[in-house]
């Protein structure tokens, strides 16, 4: 029994031994690489935000979109020629200049003066576009202000119309008679036809622009993210592997190739990550639900996605059963506890050392040290109790087998005294009751008076009285007869 305990005890400290020295660093490089990673990308995100953020209402920000640069760009083309242009929707001749429109006509000048009209309305545009997250103010501004929605008409039709679209416009015959606007049938269907094709080259344009936006922002916000990965990795792999080369442990060419492997690892894994969590989340924080949004802003993503990413070699390993469950466990534990202090530590850092990233690497460097040795403390501390209740168990076990083998031999003893010894069961009580009355006192010389009795009643010689002649007896050359 005894020596199953040592064998369990021997295999429980082995587990013990193994778990300290796999898990004494457990990707302490690669993990804060990853949180460095993640804070680029809450930066990121945040310029993003300032990058395509746009007024919410278009009353009070038209300027923000109109160019009067661009249409006065246009009506001068208009009449480059020397010819004086037509007015597409009215057909009247078209002037330059006020002074030039009410000399002519008088009182219709208005209906002569040219001006500059966006085909496809400005309010129109805005709508369709102030909610989406990857268009820019000024993207908006150059397609609404382009050339293909830019039409030089009359100042009549121009106010009349305001910020109604083209079709809505001139399909309402009632409001063209109110206003004066007389335009022909020919007009009305090239005004429909122009904010058609306008709508088209607008939306082909933004399209273009956003599909630029997008890359743009994922690449900036990858290249911020190897770089702050990039340093940490290098930062901290540096130190281990520097503690290495002066602890014999690597080879100055094996410390460098590890710093050179590692820290380009750490770029590409912060490139690719930074650059795609940025263009996720700020898709999500336009999203119509608040729900989502709030995952954004408390960027949920990136911490789920560095989570898994820092634990999957854990959990692979245990699927495919390299390491146990409890293993597994452990190993989490250490990566959590670092995740959880990580980014503290690293704030710490950048602030005591304010250099770019490096400071914030140093800090990381500490905070891992600190919370690797104490998630190993702690560790140290469940392991010995889990011995301790194994080595109670073992005692409890002991025991409770001690205690029915001596009720077995008890029930042996009575069932022997009964069958060979009926006419001694008083003799043989009162002389056990003393023996054992004797051995719980320590009373020796008690023990032994006792069983000689019990040798004398039985028959037999007794060779000793005490302890002392015990002692002689067991020192004594003389053969011992029975």
């Amino acid at each position: 029994m005894f020596g199953l305990f040592k064998k369990k005890k021997q295999q429980t400290e082995a587990l013990i031994e193994k778990d300290e020295h796999t898990g004494s660093d457990n990707g302490a490089a690669d993990i804060a690489a990853r949180t460095a990673s993640n804070q680029a990308t809450q930066i990121q995100m945040q310029k993003a935000a300032q990058t395509f953020a746009k007024p919410s209402q278009y009353t009070g920000n038209r300027n923000l979109f109109d160019s009067g640069a661009a249409k006065r760009n246009a009506k001068m083309q208009a009449f480059a020629n020397g010819q004086k242009p037509i007015d597409p929707y009215t057909g009247a001749e078209l002037e330059l200049t006020k002074k030039a429109a009410k000399a002519k006509y008088g009182a219709d000048w208005t209906k002569h003066l040219a001006e500059t009209d966006h085909a496809f309305s400005l309010e129109e545009i805005f709508n369709q576009t102030h909610n989406d997250p990857w268009l820019k103010t000024e993207n908006v501004r150059n397609a609404a202000n382009s050339e293909d929605n830019l039409r030089v008409t009359s100042r009549s039709f121009n106010n009349a119309k305001r910020s109604r679209t083209n079709r809505e416009f001139v399909e309402n015959d009632e409001y063209l008679n109110r206003t004066g606007v007389e335009m022909t049938e020919e007009g009305k269907r090239r005004a429909i036809e122009d904010e058609e094709y306008a709508r088209q080259s607008i939306g082909k344009q933004l399209g273009s622009d956003r599909i630029e936006n997008v890359v743009r922002t994922g690449h900036n916000a990858g290249m911020a993210g190897a770089e702050y990965a990039g340093v940490t990795g290098l930062t901290m792999s540096g130190i281990n592997n520097v503690t290495a080369l002066l602890n014999g442990e690597k080879s100055a060419e094996e410390a460098i190739a590890d710093t050179v492997a590692q820290s380009g690892k750490a770029a590409v894994d912060g490139y690719v990550m930074s650059s795609s969590l940025t263009v996720l989340g700020h898709q999500m924080s336009s999203s119509s639900s608040k729900f989502i949004r709030n995952l954004a802003d408390a960027n949920v993503p990136g911490k789920v996605v560095t989570a898994v990413m820092v634990t999957g070699d854990t959990l692979a390993k245990w699927g495919s059963g390299e390491i146990t469950t409890q293993e597994c466990m452990i190993e989490l534990g250490d990566k959590g506890l670092n995740m959880a202090t990580m980014g503290y530590f690293m704030a710490i850092g950048q602030a005591a050392i304010p250099i770019p990233i490096v400071g914030g690497a140093i800090g990381a460097m500490v905070g891992s040290t600190l919370t690797s040795g104490y998630y190993q403390e702690l560790i140290h501390i469940l392991k010995d109790r889990e011995v301790e209740h194994q080595e109670r168990m073992r005692l409890i076990a002991e025991s409770e087998q001690a205690a029915e083998e001596t009720r077995q031999f008890n029930e042996q003893l009575r069932q022997y005294r009964d069958q060979y010894f009926a006419e001694c069961h008083e003799f043989f009580d009162t002389t056990l009751s003393t023996m054992h009355f004797a051995y719980e006192t320590g009373d020796a010389d008690g023990v032994i008076h006792a069983a000689n009795k019990i040798t004398e009643k039985l028959g037999g010689k007794v060779q000793y009285e005490t302890v002392d002649e015990f002692e002689d007896f067991l020192d004594s050359d003389e053969p011992f007869v029975l």
